[in-house]
């Protein structure tokens, strides 16, 4: 629960800086430091119990590959700070939470922290909502950051808890007008519902829960025309004029600056955050895997698609056997893709809680697997 909490504040302390533009330095150094330790402690402990998970091996491999190119390519130790706590804090949230949920269970204080962080992310991003708006930003990424703790929450056993989650998310989403976001809700909703549906084995209900779904969805949807928050609706219909906010023409010139890329920056890459330094555009990626390519080589770009691969792999066996949690982990799994492919995680500290659930999904599956089989 303390790690949670931990990665809740850091999450927020950063949320300023992603929209508003300040970033606390001091802050991240002594966050990622307190879960850092113990967090490689009882990962190295539970290596020694048992085998860790694929993914979680995968993962590890890729954030502690972004942590040595963005150490070696940084001018200074003090440079160096900020980019290397992006990638050490997932790490650090995700082994601890491996550890402590491979072992002990899932308790209930940790869904109820998971509830309580996402409603005060929410909080949060209409705090900053309202600054934004008063000095004329909007499309704000803080919306993400309660969006992809959605899996997590939905493992609470109130129906009227997830629910409301639910539509608040929803609501939040439509009011930040980030198209990407809708779609990935949407997505990663559907998902959620089939698959759930799947090991429930309740046949055409999961057709009907897809149609509530869609009906609600149409619902806020028609509220938002409706109301003086219909910059969503306007910013989706006009996607083929923008070039979905100028993306094509990003996309082009990162992948131009990709393929003009030789030696050995092709393998190790440029350094964290480099597309946005090095683009005529002064952009980033809008895509993980370009960013990715770029920033850390084609050994990073590998590293990240097979770390995705490996939690799709992982969380398909599991849909099999009917583990609970597998609906969750394939919601949180869609949500990736969809940004990645669209947007951007490994640069931000969504990445904290993509990797946090990730330890605790697949902690709680070898705890539920294994342990419970070892007493009975």
């Amino acid at each position: 629960m303390l790690t949670i909490a931990l990665c809740g504040g850091f999450v927020m302390i950063n949320e300023d800086g992603e929209d508003l533009g300040s970033v606390n330095i001091a802050t991240h150094y002594l966050l990622t430091f307190i879960i850092l330790i113990p967090g490689f402690l009882l990962y190295l402990n539970t290596r020694r119990q048992h085998n860790v998970a694929t993914p979680i091996k995968w993962m590890a491999g890729f954030l502690l590959w972004m942590t040595f190119i963005s150490f070696i390519f940084s001018v200074n130790l003090k440079s160096a700070i900020y980019p290397c706590l992006t990638s050490l804090l997932p790490f650090a949230a995700m082994c601890s939470m491996y550890a402590y949920t491979s072992k002990y269970g899932m308790h209930k204080s940790i869904i109820w922290a998971a509830v309580l962080m996402q409603l005060i992310l929410v909080i949060q991003y209409f705090r900053i909502y309202n600054i934004a708006n008063a000095v004329g930003e909007a499309h704000l990424m803080t919306s993400y950051y309660p969006m992809f703790l959605l899996p997590l929450v939905l493992i609470h056993p109130s129906k009227a808890v997830r629910y409301l989650s639910i539509l608040l998310i929803t609501f939040v989403i439509f009011s930040s007008i980030k198209r990407g976001g809708l779609v990935a809700l949407v997505i990663a909703l559907i998902v959620y519902i089939l698959s759930k549906e799947r090991i429930q084995s309740k046949g055409i209900k999961s057709i009907l829960y897809v149609v509530l779904a869609l009906v609600t969805l149409g619902g806020i949807f028609l509220y938002f025309t409706t109301t003086e928050y219909g910059g969503v609706i306007e910013r989706m219909a006009s996607i083929q004029d923008d070039g979905g906010s100028g993306r094509i023409d990003v996309w082009a010139t990162t992948w131009s600056m990709i393929q003009n890329t030789k030696g050995l920056k092709y393998l190790i890459g440029h350094g964290f955050s480099t597309v946005l330094s090095d683009s005529p555009l002064y952009l980033s990626a809008h895509n993980d895997f370009m960013e990715a390519w770029y920033d850390f080589g084609i050994i990073g770009c590998l590293l990240y698609i097979f770390s995705l691969f490996s939690t799709a792999r992982y969380s398909l066996q599991h849909l099999k056997i009917k583990s609970q949690t597998a609906p969750c982990l394939l919601m949180l799994l869609s949500l990736m893709l969809v940004d990645s492919s669209i947007s951007i995680v490994i640069l931000y500290f969504i990445l904290t809680l993509c990797c946090m659930m990730i330890g605790i999904f697949l902690g709680l599956n070898y705890y539920n697997t294994t342990v419970n089989i070892n007493n009975e």
